[in-house]
């Protein structure tokens, strides 16, 4: 029998703080729903951060938070719980499991499921993020749309009223843009868990990113693969130089 694995979903915000120890376990009792016999699933918060990635700011400042919360870990692979992916690249050169992004994940397998796809945001302000990054990956020639609700992250984690309508909205629009293929692009989104009852009323696929990264997750342990070492290699471990103190300390310490 292979042996059981346990990933780690390392979520992006203090959720104590943002929306109560509640949510978390709620995140954690649906992804244990969609988990293979022999996964099991922890669920972390980061010490300190915003209440949601809503900039290129807004990661910066939750990376090094991040990396101390998943290197504690010590789980079999680890999942960035944030559809724009903070901290993906220095995770993965820091790890030897697999690291999952789940944005990566979830427009890696929308590719498999038409021509094009869109990507349903949040906020207003979030759809030149998504192009950098579709960019980025290479997938710009397959790429319609994305279109934001105007919510904010919090207020999808807290599970504001109406919201399946304010993503059908989005999601129609996104179909006039001439997506194939819809991807939500929000966790605190995804964990609404709409993805059945959107897909049936659009008559689309609706690409889910915790489910889409849970099973790329599982889909490397089973295969014994992690990232390559030849695009992330592991860096030199080098002392931290403090200039006020002049004091040295290392990146273990």
């Amino acid at each position: 029998m292979r042996p059981p694995h346990t990933i780690l979903y390392q979520l992006v915000a203090p959720m104590e703080v943002t929306a109560g120890p509640e949510e978390i376990e709620r995140r954690r009792a649906f992804l244990e729903r969609y988990a293979a016999a022999g996964t099991a699933i922890d669920v972390r918060s980061v010490a300190r951060g915003t209440a949601g990635i809503e900039s290129h700011y807004d990661a910066a400042l939750v990376v090094p938070h991040l990396i101390d919360s998943i290197e504690g870990a010590g789980a079999d692979a680890v999942i960035v719980g944030c559809f724009s992916d903070p901290g993906l690249d220095p995770v993965r050169e820091r790890l030897d499991v697999p690291v999952i992004g789940p944005g990566e994940a979830a427009m890696a397998l929308a590719l498999q499921l038409g021509d094009r796809f869109s990507v349903i945001s949040p906020g207003d302000a979030n759809p030149a993020r998504v192009q950098a990054r579709v960019r980025h990956l290479g997938l710009s020639e397959r790429y319609a749309s994305c279109r934001g609700m105007g919510l904010r992250v919090p207020e999808l984690a807290n599970r504001v009223p109406g919201a399946l309508e304010r993503i059908e909205t989005t999601a129609r629009a996104c179909l006039d843009d001439g997506a194939d293929v819809l991807v939500l692009g929000c966790m605190s989104m995804a964990f609404l868990g709409l993805s059945d009852e959107l897909q049936a009323r659009l008559g689309v696929p609706i690409v889910n990113p915790v489910v889409a990264g849970l099973k790329t997750a599982e889909a490397m342990l089973s295969h014994g693969i992690t990232q390559s070492r030849r695009t992330w290699p592991t860096p030199p471990d080098k002392p931290l130089l403090d200039r006020a103190s002049r004091l040295e300390t290392t990146q273990t310490t």
